[in-house]
């Protein structure tokens, strides 16, 4: 529990520096890769699944090589569990989307157009502390 509330006070660190700077530095993203990497790995296929679907949503233009960094190195920080995996496309996809709702709603450009997302895993952390899920 201790690592998921320190990782949801770096993730609320990086998600404001993020709407301010609209980038994520690689000395956050680094060391989280590489301590989660010695850490946890080898990790099981569908954790490298979502690994490539971070990549694939960098090179598309979905997010940016930071977000997707950032989101790499906390799916290869924490433990596989089945909760963590369940939670990360459920958490991504519902906050992309009400993403998409804010944006209609306030009458901007819905798509097409790449705006900082770390804060995502501030949501997704907070519902894995919610249910206790490491």
């Amino acid at each position: 529990m201790t690592i998921l509330l320190l990782l949801l006070l770096l993730a609320i660190f990086v998600s404001l520096y993020d709407l301010r700077h609209a980038r994520i530095p690689n000395w956050v993203t680094l060391p989280l890769i590489l301590l989660g990497s010695f850490a946890n790995l080898p990790k099981t296929w569908y954790v490298l699944v979502f690994l490539a679907g971070f990549f694939f949503a960098w090179q598309v233009g979905w997010m940016g090589g930071g977000d997707a960094k950032f989101w790499a190195g906390i799916i290869l920080f924490l433990p596989a569990t089945e909760i963590v995996l369940w939670v990360l496309p459920l958490t991504f996809f519902s906050a992309a989307l009400l993403q998409f709702l804010w944006r209609k709603l306030r009458g901007d450009i819905v798509f097409g157009r790449r705006t900082p997302a770390a804060w995502r895993t501030v949501v997704y952390l907070i519902i894995l502390v919610g249910i206790h899920a490491y």
